[in-house]
Parts: structure tokens; sequence; C-alpha cells
């Protein structure tokens, strides 16, 4: 685009982060199955969290971003996905989400079977 310059600022419209002048971002890894073991470590560190500051807190009051690729991004949309009954907090804690992907993971990644 010749001719025309743009600032930083028309280009970017990104909101200030939430407390102080860092932006948090949780990245989830993907892997199939072995999503279990993100879930595992989210399930325990919420719980740290928990201990700190009540029983309460989720882990999305904590990061300004959350992301994930395949599995990860199951995982992140189940721990920031709106209950529709209090928009302000998350429908999942991080220990339902371990107990349903225990449960659900089989259907969800099937083993493939070779011959």
């Amino acid at each position: 685009m010749e001719g025309t310059t743009r600032t930083t600022s028309q280009i970017l419209q990104i909101r200030p982060p939430t407390y102080g002048n860092l932006i948090t971002i949780l990245s989830i890894d993907g892997g199939g199955v072995r999503g279990i073991i993100p879930a595992t470590i989210l399930s325990f560190l919420e719980s740290q969290l928990q201990e700190l500051d009540g029983e309460d807190v989720r882990l999305a009051d904590y990061f300004d971003v959350v992301a994930g690729t395949s599995t990860g991004g199951l995982l992140t949309a189940m721990l920031t996905a709106p209950d529709k009954n209090n928009d302000n907090r998350p429908l999942f804690a991080a220990k339902d989400v371990r107990s349903f992907y225990l449960e659900h993971c089989p259907k969800i990644f099937p083993q493939k079977r070779w011959r």
C-alpha cells in the first residue's frame, strides 16, 4: 500500500491486560488422547490457586488469553465456556474437564486398528 501509513494502534485493537502491564496467555498443546496430561496438570494448578484465593476461582480468572490446538482446543473450550446461568464464570472447573476427558476420551479419540 504505497502512500498509506498506518500506526500500530490503527492496525491492532488489543484490549488492555486485565491485571497490571502483562498479558497472560495459557497455551494448551494438542496430542489426542495424551490431552489427559495437560488436563491433569491444569486440574492440579487450579486446585493450588483455589487454596490461595478461594474455591470459586477458575483458571480463566488468571489468564487474558487461553488457546489450544487439537485436544488442547477442546480443553480450552471447556475451561472458558461461559455458564449460561452466570456469564461471568466458566461452565467447567479444571477437575471437571479431567473427569469428562477420562470418561469420553474413547469416543472422542477412537483407537485405529491396523491390519
